[in-house]
């Protein structure tokens, strides 16, 4: 059971997988050699919105911006990338395979103990001709949201936004090609859900984005993960047909930023929340990619695991009581009680420091919200 983070905009961030990547992830899982760790839960939980650019057409398209991580974030979901880590992931070295009339260049990649994230262009080989999809060709061009840029890819191809990919294809006499590019990391690092999205470029070339949150065990200056890659040249006479989808898994090696600080803060004895609930301890750890907060609490007698997925809300606001700029995982809270009674409630918010003082809100026995103001722990 996952707990309904009502005050988190995850879903609108990423999309329901379609099940025809879904069966093409899992196929490609199970052709993995038996040595080899496979990814079933992550590609079980991967959320990944259908999009389509024009790749390459007979007509010219003007040279324009490539979007990475920091323009995925800012537009739509309120929140940066601090710059440290918005450094790390310009600064990143190229790395380009091609599979099939598809080229697929790492632009942007990083990783802490808490999450590792990729963007990856794709664009059609030089010389090919086609319309570059991400996965829902049967769905209409305006279908995914401005933060997508779908409504530019209709006015490219000069049809209605209310057409699908294939029907646009079919009336432009071109190749329709569906491609994914997803960061696939040993399963012993796997923390929450995997997510990924794609944008389009303003110059027709389409980037995948894809973000891996991580449990916090790794300690090795690099990870050694794989790209999973899919091209499917489109029939456009039968979406079900794979007779010419391509997959594979290449190797790609991510340096490893460490903890920059930790902290925790002073909480008064007896601390409860919704009077069923102990507060134990608030740790603060600060990463180039933001600062995680880990609420640890343990659930009191008579305390019930539906009481918690129903009710239990610990967050660290700012002063006036606004939220924090959110953290670029999208994601807080608890996602399952493995560790009942004990309960770590996680947060992360977008700054570049630890703050002395932190303001934390929770409901009181009576489900009305109650403010403490904590300091940190000399």
């Amino acid at each position: 059971m996952k707990r309904d983070m009502d005050n988190l905009n995850l879903r609108d961030a990423f999309r329901p997988m379609p099940e025809e990547t879904r069966d093409a992830l899992m196929s490609a899982a199970r052709s993995v050699k038996e040595d080899e760790p496979v990814k079933k839960a992550a590609f079980r939980t991967v959320l990944i919105a259908a999009c389509v650019i024009v790749a390459t057409m007979a007509v010219a398209m003007a040279a324009g911006q490539i979007f990475g991580w920091n323009d995925f974030f800012k537009k739509d979901y309120g929140t940066d990338i601090p710059k440290t880590a918005q450094e790390i992931l310009t600064s990143s070295e190229p790395v380009t395979w091609q599979e099939g009339d598809v080229l697929f260049t790492v632009r942007e990649r990083y990783s802490d103990p808490k999450l590792a994230m990729i963007s990856v262009e794709a664009r059609l080989a030089d010389g090919v001709e086609g319309i570059l999809t991400a996965d829902d060709f049967t769905m209409p061009i305006g279908a995914y949201g401005e933060n997508s840029h779908s409504q530019d890819v209709a006015k490219r191809l000069g049809v209605d936004p209310q057409m699908t990919w294939m029907d646009a294809a079919k009336e432009l006499k071109l190749p329709l090609y569906s491609v994914v590019a997803i960061l696939d990391i040993p399963s012993e690092f796997w923390g929450s859900e995997e997510y990924g999205d794609p944008m389009f470029n303003e110059d027709g070339s389409l980037t995948w984005f894809s973000l891996q949150p991580l449990n916090g065990q790794i300690t090795d200056e690099e990870m050694k993960a794989r790209v999973y890659l899919r091209t499917k040249q489109v029939n456009l006479d039968d979406a079900e047909d794979n007779t010419n989808s391509m997959e594979k898994y290449m190797d790609l090696t991510i340096h490893t930023e460490k903890v920059i600080a930790t902290a925790e803060y002073i909480i008064p004895e007896d601390t409860k929340v919704l009077d069923a609930f102990r507060i134990d301890s608030i740790h603060a750890e600060l990463l180039p990619s933001g600062l995680h907060f880990t609420t640890n609490l343990t659930a009191l007698e008579g305390a019930t695991q539906e009481m918690a997925f129903d009710k239990l809300r610990v967050d660290i606001v700012q002063e006036n009581g606004e939220a924090y700029p959110t953290g670029i995982t999208l994601s807080g809270g608890f996602s399952n009680l493995d560790t009942w009674p004990q309960i770590p409630y996680t947060q992360m918010i977008s700054v570049v420091q630890i703050p002395e003082t932190i303001h934390l809100v929770f409901p009181d026995a009576s489900g009305n919200d109650t403010m403490l103001v904590l300091q940190l722990k000399k």
